[in-house]
């Protein structure tokens, strides 16, 4: 780490490094010499006419000069400051800076002081363009106000009002410096007896803290439970100084990124690997940036960088946003259960084309180091995430494949590409909610086709016939779909809002895709009798199994339920087969999906372990009515308190058939009482 106090070539050697700030006073003024006086000629009213001319002294610019350390100062002096005037180490610094690139792009952080300096820096080099970032600013509005000017050559940070606000406008504004670009803190802000209101959470710089009830883009406290993911941590309270020191002790002892410790500790290594050089000058602290990465946008924001860069390309049609309440029945075999929720508030569903995107596996959508609100599955989230995405900080990332020769595609393409691709239940329940703006883009583009990846690993690569069932549904046939393994560059990219996102939302209007998908499955379904009671039973093999899984279905097949392997048939068969029963019952997970193609409200039992918090079931039921008696079983593995993990997620468990089979049997019979 350089701890030195640097001259800058121009200024004074014996300039003052004690500490105190100070630079010998030099004579003159910052306006000296600016102007030269040139003498002209004129006529004037006494001269006119007898062939004399008088002369008349006219002030003309000088050209421009690069200022010195000097000029700077002086500069200081006549300004007025609401803290503390800048000292003569950090002028150097900025100097140095800005130097590098006088007709560059720079921001200036902090509070009281943001316009003073901002007016120093502008006066001193006419041609900088300068952005002004105070704490109290929203951040999105920020962000997306810096992702539409950026990347920046310097960020000056001028913060005075805690350090806790010094470190949260570094973590919305270093990532959005370019490659070498320099952060400069004049000081470091005092974290001791932080009291000031401005230090009150903001759930855009941590892991996510919820934001105020009723906000349509940000969790709110029924979704800060952990559900397949860690759980969200309240904003970064620490210091600058402490988030520097330990991102460069990861990078200096080559630590191992772990998700299990925590986002603040995956921020510490995102940082890390963008710290170029580190450097304290007197008290002025230097970093320099070694990577550029990309701003992640949300919804919300990319509507707003699409309008300042139209060539990225344009919103098209929406849906407005609604708010509902399922009013099926829920009944569980627990006190309570913390993942289901009635109310619905649902987003705006948008519409859009981008011109020349990037496309790349995991649902990966980027151009010009942005990452679209369409790469994350659950972009509604405080901190946005994708496995194919490094996190750097929570608005920030790269992604983790080389992007930068990808395939040209001519045409126009319609994204239906997953985080998890090739996955039955994420084809059913987040692929197929895109699909309520197929039509619309096939009226603007009849030649559309689809894009999507499948498992890497999948042989051959193709569309398995349950993919091809339901794309089907849309007169999509397997030559109308492009499966890309390297990332590939469509002209015309048409990207539509999901319209079911677990663990937040689901849109009513998702039921006609439903009816869609499902009348053309069950076309292609052999006509015959069908049972009334249907049991989609689970394979031992697979994860989340259940131990006594034969005893189970032994319970069923004794009360008249007919047992189903889903995978033994054709997606065509299984939905006939779900709307021709009256009670389904079955092993939570994507088995029970099919419901979402019956028309008609079911009796649904759900039987799953108490770790595996996803409640697909329930969101599906809301739309369609089902009637739901959930069976909790605790699990082999439970999640820590407070905490998530993959491990518990997955796990098996035992039915008890002695304490949840009595409960069981109770809502069984309560169903058959309540069809006599």
């Amino acid at each position: 780490m350089d701890t030195s106090s640097e001259a800058v070539a121009g200024t004074p050697d014996d300039a003052s490094s004690d500490g105190t700030g100070e630079a010998p006073r030099q004579g003159g003024s910052a306006d000296d010499g600016a102007h030269a006086a040139t003498a002209v000629t004129t006529a004037t009213p006494d001269s006119a006419g007898s062939g004399e001319a008088a002369p008349e002294m006219v002030d003309e610019p000088a050209p421009w000069a690069p200022p010195t350390a000097q000029d700077l100062l002086a500069l200081a002096e006549a300004a007025t400051w609401s803290v503390s005037r800048p000292h003569y180490e950090a002028l150097q610094i900025v100097l140095q800076a800005v130097s590098r690139r006088p007709e560059g792009r720079l921001v200036v952080t902090g509070a009281h002081d943001v316009d003073a300096w901002a007016s120093l820096l502008e006066q001193a080099w006419p041609e900088l363009t300068v952005q002004r970032v105070r704490f109290d600013e929203d951040p999105s509005e920020v962000h997306v106000r810096l992702t539409v000017a950026g990347p920046f050559d310097v960020v000056v940070d001028a913060s005075d009002l805690s350090g806790t606000e010094q470190a949260r406008l570094f973590q919305r504004t270093f990532m959005h410096l370019d490659k070498g670009g320099w952060y400069v803190a004049r000081r470091l802000v005092p974290t001791a007896g932080e009291t000031d209101a401005t230090e009150a959470p903001d759930a855009s710089e941590g892991a996510g803290a919820p934001s105020a009830p009723g906000s349509p883009t940000r969790p709110e406290a029924r979704d800060a439970l952990p559900n397949e993911n860690i759980p969200e941590e309240p904003p970064y309270d620490g210091d600058l100084w402490s988030l520097v020191a330990d991102a460069q002790a990861a990078r200096t002892r080559d630590l191992v990124d772990d998700l299990s410790k925590g986002w603040e500790r995956r921020d510490v290594f995102g940082l890390a690997g963008c710290l170029a050089e580190v450097h304290v000058h007197s008290k002025v602290l230097r970093l320099v940036n070694s990577t550029r990465v990309a701003p992640k946008l949300r919804e919300e924001e990319v509507d707003a960088v699409l309008a300042a860069r139209p060539a990225l390309g344009e919103r098209l049609a929406s849906l407005p946003p609604v708010t509902w309440c399922a009013e099926n029945e829920y009944v569980v075999n627990r006190a309570a259960d913390p993942y289901v929720q009635t109310e619905f508030r649902v987003p705006e569903m948008v519409l859009r084309r981008y011109d020349d995107a990037v496309c790349s596996r995991g649902q990966v959508v980027t151009r010009d180091h942005l990452l679209y609100p369409e790469t994350f599955r659950q972009n509604w989230m405080a901190r946005m995430a994708n496995i194919y995405v490094v996190e750097k900080f929570p608005r920030f990332g790269v992604v983790r494949r080389d992007v930068r020769d990808p395939d040209p595609l001519p045409g126009a393409w319609f994204h239906l590409d997953s985080e998890w691709p090739g996955h039955f239940g994420h084809l059913l329940t987040e692929q197929v909610s895109r699909l309520w703006a197929f039509e619309q883009v096939r009226e603007r583009e009849p030649d559309v086709k689809v894009l999507l990846t499948l498992q890497h690993d999948r042989d051959p690569m193709a569309l398995k016939p349950f993919e091809s069932e339901v794309l089907g549904a849309f007169g999509i046939t397997a030559d109308d779909v492009h499966v890309f393994a390297a990332p590939c560059r469509p002209e015309r990219l048409y990207i539509a809002t999901g319209m079911f996102s677990l663990p937040r939302f689901v849109h009513p209007d998702l039921a006609a895709v439903w009816d869609r998908v499902g009348d053309h499955l069950v076309r292609e379904a052999e006509d015959r009798p069908r049972a009334e009671r249907l049991f989609v039973s689970r394979r031992p093999s697979l994860k989340r199994s259940c131990h006594n899984v034969a005893e189970v279905e032994e319970l069923f097949a004794a009360r008249g339920f007919e047992i189903m392997h889903p995978e033994e048939h054709s997606l065509a068969v299984q939905v006939s087969r779900f709307r021709a029963a009256h009670t389904v019952a079955g092993f939570a997970g994507s088995g029970l999906f099919s419901l979402m193609f019956c028309r008609d409200p079911k009796d649904v039992v759900v039987l799953g372990p108490d770790a595996y918090t996803a409640r697909n079931e329930n969101l599906i039921a809301a739309v369609r009515g089902h009637r739901v008696t959930a069976v909790r079983s605790r699990s082999d593995v439970e999640h820590p308190d407070g905490w998530w993990t993959q491990q518990a997620f997955a796990s098996g468990f035992t039915f008890d058939v002695d304490d949840e089979g009595r409960f069981l049997a109770e809502q069984l019979d309560r169903i058959e009482a309540r069809r006599a």
